[in-house]
């Protein structure tokens, strides 16, 4: 299913972005700040019709949501959409998305986190390849400016498209090799727990022969077990060619002296396997982070600690 994915068209400088609020409310500081970065980069902005809405964690009720994200991606002056942040409330609506409209209007469409639901859906329902990358109200709106890795490993597959890039790690912030090879597939997965909450669905992305990246912020190390576990047992580690473990922010930090290491959980769980496996690599919910275009053709070298879009 998966080899009938459209790519998005890069954009330049003097296009229009929409920035739509698909998950949780923004702080308004951070917002014009994102929108002020844009601008200098040359960007044009306009904002969803309900961006502002509230509805205690989330930013809406849900039709609201659905209604910005089919506005952005059906009008006609929005070339790309950008999210201002991520949160929760995503997975309530997938079921309420109109995905032939998306499909027919294909434009980038760029966040992470909660965000990661939408992406995975937008993949399996409307066949479109997705940007796992900075958003407005976080990393565009940080108060000390977007983080110069960060930038120059977003921009590039934005506005020159996907193919031909060769992502490595900070050099103070290498790879941890699990396992060694090369593995070649598409990019599926994003936000750990996310893609866990969506197993089961018709929107969770096929595994088979693809690479897998997951990352994630505040779960516990039992957590991260669990769904790991879930994941094993579910037969994903058996189809995949690949597993690329980002940042996991808030997991390790607060650990008890009997948590098992991210290496201990992933060797006893995960077991030992023919394809690549990469720990500590610079994507996810860290400062300093590279963009992932979900759904791209890529090739993971443990040699050379590479990740290769093709």
């Amino acid at each position: 299913m998966l080899e009938k994915l459209q790519s998005f068209k890069p954009i330049q400088p003097g296009a229009t972005i929409a920035i739509v609020s698909p998950a949780s409310h923004y702080k308004e500081e951070k917002l014009k700040r994102g929108i002020d970065y844009l601008h200098r980069r040359g960007y044009k902005t306009v904002l969803a019709p309900n961006h502002d809405k509230k509805n205690k964690y989330l930013t809406g009720h849900g039709p609201e949501q659905v209604e910005d994200l089919h506005w952005a991606f059906s009008h006609p002056g929005v070339d790309a959409i950008i999210c201002t942040r991520g949160g929760y409330g995503t997975p309530r609506y997938l079921d309420k998305l109109d995905y032939d409209l998306i499909k027919n209007h294909p434009k980038p469409f760029v966040g992470y986190s909660d965000i990661t639901a939408l992406q995975c859906a937008i993949m399996t329902q409307a066949q479109l390849m997705t940007l796992s990358g900075a958003m407005v109200a976080v990393e565009m709106g940080d108060e000390n400016g977007i983080d110069p890795y960060t930038e120059a490993h977003f921009w590039p597959i934005l506005e020159n498209g996907v193919g031909g890039q060769v992502y490595h790690n900070p050099e103070e912030e290498p790879i941890t090799v699990l396992s060694p090879g090369v593995g070649e597939g598409r990019l599926v997965g994003g936000c750990f727990a996310l893609v866990n909450n969506i197993m089961g669905t018709k929107y969770f992305p096929p595994m088979a022969g693809n690479i897998l990246v997951l990352e994630d912020i505040g779960e516990n190390v039992q957590h991260f077990d669990r769904m790991l576990t879930q994941f094993r047992l579910a037969g994903i580690f058996d189809q995949i060619n690949g597993l690329i473990l980002g940042q996991f922010i808030d997991c390790w930090e607060n650990a008890e002296p009997d948590d098992f290491s991210m290496e201990e959980i992933v060797r006893d769980v995960v077991g030992k396997r023919h394809y690549p496996i990469f720990a500590n690599v610079a994507y996810g919910h860290g400062r300093r982070k590279m963009a992932l275009p979900l759904g791209a053709q890529v090739r993971m070298d443990a040699e050379s600690q590479t990740i290769a879009f093709l």
